[in-house]
């Protein structure tokens, strides 16, 4: 079941340029479908058989989820150092620490659940 957490959290953090490359590939149903799929507790390998995603993409978690790296979320208001960002319920095992001075960590947003990332003091 970790496992599946650690690819919920790679899946989420590759939805931006998944979202982007399937559009122009012409396949943006079948991810939707794929999503829908993941938010229903199908295991995330299962959910995203059909859709030619290398393995190793749902087993990293990106540092930033954007358009570029370092991005942020317009609007997005930076915190203090020393936060921990993770997963807004818990689904995923997503937890990053903000480095002090530097970027949102995920850009502050949960892409799969599209909720705000919870913030926790480290």
């Amino acid at each position: 079941m970790n496992d599946d957490r650690e690819r919920r959290a790679g899946f989420c953090s590759a939805l931006p340029w998944l979202l982007e490359d399937m559009e122009a590939a012409g396949t943006l149903a079948e991810l939707h479908s794929a999503v829908r799929a993941v938010l229903a507790e199908t295991p995330v390998l299962q959910a995203v058989a059909a859709l030619d995603i290398p393995e190793h993409v749902l087993s990293e978690v990106g540092p930033v989820r954007g358009d570029e790296p370092g991005d942020m979320i317009p609007g997005a208001i930076p915190h203090a150092a020393g936060e921990s960002y993770r997963c807004p319920d818990g689904w995923c095992s997503l937890n990053l620490v903000r480095q002090p001075g530097g970027e949102l960590p995920a850009g502050g947003r949960c892409w799969l659940r599209d909720r705000p990332l919870r913030v926790v003091e480290a």
